[in-house]
């Protein structure tokens, strides 16, 4: 039954336009994101250097959050705002199958959305107002797999139980604030050692972690 869940939900995310229309969106900022982010001298660091692909990655994860919000917190609630929870509940489907159905239906359609930030990145560097280098395909798989695959499976989490618990949608649209505001929170505590160690720590997004971590690396490194 669980993977019937799982299709059924992505059989019903693929009929949505606004599906289409999240992916290209963050598509089509992603082949600009590097030069939006990152506009003037960067000295010996190239902007298709794996260091600051990561942060564009992360960085643009946060500003696409809501996204992430809106697929879940559809996914927890439709039920409920169509008001079928009563005749889910009454068929010999198990508890386990139904939620983990929704939540991994919906997290897959988040990780093909989010499929767009490399892809478009990848693009962006064949663009004509970029400086022709090496391509590395892997320095763009590599920051998706390991930043932002486990960020948006935590906030995925995130928004799917908060939404399964409170039932209302407001409540998920502001998680998603909140994550944020978190992050900002992040910028105001990295002054000295401590202050710096406990960014890299709390940060949602890990865009200051990367940043603190190569802090003092050289170009090469």
């Amino acid at each position: 039954m669980l993977t019937e869940i799982i299709t059924f939900e992505l059989k019903y995310r693929a009929k949505r336009v606004d599906t289409y229309l999240y992916f290209v969106v963050l598509f089509l900022f992603s082949i600009v994101a590097v030069d939006f982010i990152f506009d003037g001298n960067l000295g010996a660091i190239r902007k298709n250097a794996p260091v600051l692909i990561a942060k564009t990655m992360t960085i643009t994860t946060a500003l696409f959050i809501m996204m992430v919000s809106m697929i879940m917190g559809v996914a927890a609630l439709r039920d409920f705002d169509h008001r079928m929870e009563s005749l889910m509940f009454v068929n010999p489907i198990r508890k386990s199958d139904y939620v983990l159905g929704r939540f991994f239906g919906a997290f897959i359609m988040v990780l093909l959305i989010f499929s767009a930030l490399p892809l478009g990145m990848m693009l962006g560097e064949l663009m004509p107002w970029r400086v022709a280098t090496t391509f590395h395909a892997w320095y763009y798989i590599q920051p998706f797999l390991g930043f932002i695959l486990p960020t948006l499976f935590f906030s995925s989490a995130l928004f799917f139980i908060g939404g399964a618990l409170s039932r209302k949608l407001i409540v998920v649209y502001t998680q998603g604030i909140v994550l944020l505001m978190v992050y900002l929170l992040t910028l105001q505590i990295s002054k000295g050692e401590i202050g710096q160690f406990w960014t890299a720590l709390l940060d949602p997004f890990s865009f200051q972690a990367i940043g603190i971590a190569t802090s003092y690396w050289t170009a090469i490194e």
